[in-house]
């Protein structure tokens, strides 16, 4: 760790240099007026150029994510720094693990919420449920980083990521077909529909992605015997229909609605060490790093099913915009996990959740003053299961959740160049759980307040900068293991100072931020001594700062050519945390890390030229680094073996090239053929993993994916 931190402050200190030199000549360049790329974003929940937010913002189109050569939602971490999305330790690729600036969101229960928030055309998806899967026909995606309580509520400590897809055209037939074929016999195919209902009113936009890979692992036992299993294979189904009616030039109502099905094998587990005499863990030996743990005939297992539909609603008046969210959500998810010989671990929920967001907007004071004022309410409900039979264990519970929130938010341009935010919200939530085992049930009642306050400067119409201070909190909860056990609320405040710079005639963008951030009774599991097995249990366990940067930079030095990369670096650590071990002995542990990867780093360059007014030839290459990630804390990192208790760093390269025929002549449309390599320097790594300080310590990894090629033709029309 010494090293790690030795190299983190000379990036740190270089970064402080360079950051100074580089404000200190644009600030300067102040006549010049560039007319940057705009890239809209609604951040603040209004439409804004991403340059004029003062917010900490990495915004991907959809076409810099294709042609990146990324599908998947856990892929937006290659383009963003300080953000990371991994599979979780116990499950898998069926939940996912959201972490923003070392606000990590690990909690799969109904009974407690993640840290991370996640928005799809503005409705809150709050599990981490199917989130390893396919985006398609998306037109934008916003990961805001930092507490965001004001404007999107509890839960938000670390930031959110906001989905936006693409929109109905009216007065437009159009859409395009895709099909992919790959390696592991990778056949994905795609197909969208703009269609017109109405002139001028109503428009249709529809569209099917469906995807199928063999899987690139297999089930096995010790160094030689495979049990015939596939593992890591990819089989899904989404549908997704969006409707947009103007009846008047006033009225925008937008419904969107999907379907989604997952039918998979789950992820390859790998186990470090044998614990309880190779009965609790046994080391995966056979050199094959693609030869999963399995024990048993039946197969491991991922299967979900979920519904999602929203409707927005927007009145414009004269002085004001109404705006009405409303979701619903139905998600029912199933996992088999054989990590272990002595027992399968099946987890799953079924639950739905419906939410109703309200708010008015407007531009005052000669639309000096910009604000909003609104409401929201969301009611969840359903079951988690949780069951490990070979120990006769079955936590499985009921919950019910109902969250109504206040909030409003506004900017106040002082002069041309200065401008004051300032925004707070108040969240009251009632939360019920009962066992679905053992007559136990419990009720809790949480409330917090949310707030932000900001100043942004323009020295130039090139330069923005801002520094903030704001406060979120992650909802208290109740521990599934032990139902009687309430947990708090999670308090973040987050100080900000940062610069936005469009400079050089359109061929720089650089954005920087540094945060420091100020985290208390922060939720963790530990051990519980007074249980008859060695059990967690949840609980407010310590106080902690962390503090980092981000920097994105992306440079057009000459037309068709391309290149920039982005640094993210978080330095989190406890500064108060007492621990126990599953024998009831206090472990201080203060001034440990939290645990998230310090550093992540990524490098793109695409070249594009016109070889006629037809037909344009682009490549591109990605390369993704992630530092390593800690999985235990140094008492039970003592137990195992060097390297046993980290997820070790990794860094992934991918490639592609494509060919753009803009028209085939007629009324064809065009047409492009993309090649494409995942991995391609072949890396073998891990992407997740747990540790357990029981029965001689237990350490499984989940493997990541190999080298992959493969072609996408699109054809539009």
């Amino acid at each position: 760790m010494g090293k790690i931190n030795t190299c983190a402050r000379s990036l740190y200190r270089a970064s402080l240099l360079v950051t100074g030199a580089v404000l200190a000549s644009v600030i300067g360049a102040g006549t010049a007026h560039a007319q940057n790329q705009e890239i809209i974003v609604t951040a603040r929940k209004v439409d804004e150029n991403i340059q004029d937010v003062p917010i900490s913002i990495t915004a991907i189109t959809g076409e810099t994510f294709e042609e990146a050569g990324l599908t998947e939602f856990a892929d937006i971490a290659q383009l963003t720094p300080n953000f990371d999305v991994r599979p979780n330790g116990a499950t898998g690729a069926l939940f996912a693990t959201l972490q923003i600036r070392g606000q990590v969101g690990g909690f799969l229960t109904l009974n407690a919420d993640q840290a991370v928030g996640i928005n799809v055309n503005g409705a809150p998806i709050t599990r981490g449920t199917s989130l390893f899967t396919n985006l398609f026909d998306i037109e934008r995606i916003e990961v805001l980083k930092g507490p965001q309580g004001t404007l999107f509520g509890k839960n938000t400590t670390g930031g959110v990521v906001s989905v936006v897809t693409r929109a109905p055209e009216l007065n437009e037939f159009g859409g395009y077909a895709e099909f992919t074929y790959g390696s592991f016999e990778r056949t994905d195919a795609e197909f969208v529909a703009n269609i017109p209902l109405v002139d001028d009113i109503a428009a249709l936009r529809l569209g099917a992605a469906l995807t199928h890979r063999d899987g690139f692992g297999e089930g096995g036992q010790g160094s030689t015997f495979l049990t015939g299993n596939e593992l890591a294979d990819d089989n899904e189904v989404f549908l997704r229909g969006s409707l947009l009616i103007e009846p008047t030039g006033n009225v925008r109502i937008r419904i969107n609605a999907d379907y989604h099905d997952v039918d998979e094998t789950g992820s390859i587990f790998r186990s470090l060490r044998s614990a309880g005499g190779g009965f609790i863990a046994l080391e995966s030996t056979n050199p094959d790093i693609f030869v999963g743990n399995v024990f048993r005939d039946e197969a491991p297992f991922t299967v979900a099913e979920e519904y999602n539909i929203n409707a927005t609603i927007e009145i414009d008046f004269d002085a004001a915009t109404l705006t009405s969210i409303t979701s619903y959500r139905d998600q029912n998810s199933f996992t088999l996990v054989q990590s272990a010989p002595s027992t399968a671990i099946e987890l799953g929920q079924d639950a739905d959740i419906f939410g109703q967001e309200v708010r008015l907007s407007g531009l005052t004071l000669g639309e000096r003053l910009q604000w909003q004022v609104g409401g929201f309410y969301s009611e969840e409900e359903g079951i988690d299961i949780d069951r490990l039979p070979g120990f006769f264990l079955d936590t499985s519970t009921f919950a019910r959740n109902e969250t109504i929130s206040i909030f409003g938010q506004a900017t106040f341009a002082l002069t041309e160049q200065v401008s004051l935010t300032g925004g707070i919200r108040y969240t009251d939530e009632n939360r019920e759980v009962s066992s679905l085992v053992f007559p136990l049930a419990n009720e809790a009642e949480f409330d917090g307040v949310s707030w932000l306050a900001s100043v942004d400067y323009r020295p130039s119409d090139l330069v923005l900068l801002y520094a903030s201070v704001s406060r979120g909190f992650r909802s208290g909860a109740i521990d599934q293991d032990n139902i009687m056990t309430v947990v708090e609320p999670e308090f973040v405040t987050n100080y900000e100072v940062g610069f936005k710079a469009d400079v050089w005639d359109d061929r720089i963008r650089w954005n920087s931020a540094f945060f420091f951030s100020d985290y208390t009774d922060i939720q963790r599991t530990a051990f519980d001594p007074d249980a008859p097995l060695p059990v967690t249990v949840l609980r407010n366990a310590a106080e902690a700062t962390i503090w980092g940067f981000e920097s994105e930079l992306q440079i057009n030095p000459v037309e068709g050519l391309s290149f920039g990369g982005t640094i993210g670096y978080t330095n989190g650590e406890f500064d108060e945390f007492l621990d126990q071990d599953a024998a009831g002995n206090v472990i201080d542990r203060s001034d440990e890390p939290l645990a998230e990867p310090e550093l992540q780093i990524s490098i793109n360059g695409r070249y594009e030229r016109d070889f006629s007014d037809n037909l344009t030839v682009g490549a591109q290459a990605n390369y993704y680094y992630v530092g390593e990630q800690l999985l235990v804390d140094p008492a039970f990192a003592a137990i195992l073996g060097p390297g046993e208790d980290v997820v070790d760093a990794y860094g992934v390269l991918n490639a592609q090239i494509d060919f753009d025929i803009r028209d085939l002549g007629g009324n064809l449309g065009g047409l492009n053929v993309a090649l494409f390599g995942t991995n391609i320097t072949d890396n073998e790594y891990f992407v997740g993993g747990i540790v357990l300080g029981l029965f001689g310590g237990v350490s499984n990894r989940i493997v990541g994916e190999p080298r992959q090629w493969g072609i996408r033709v699109t054809k539009e029309f």
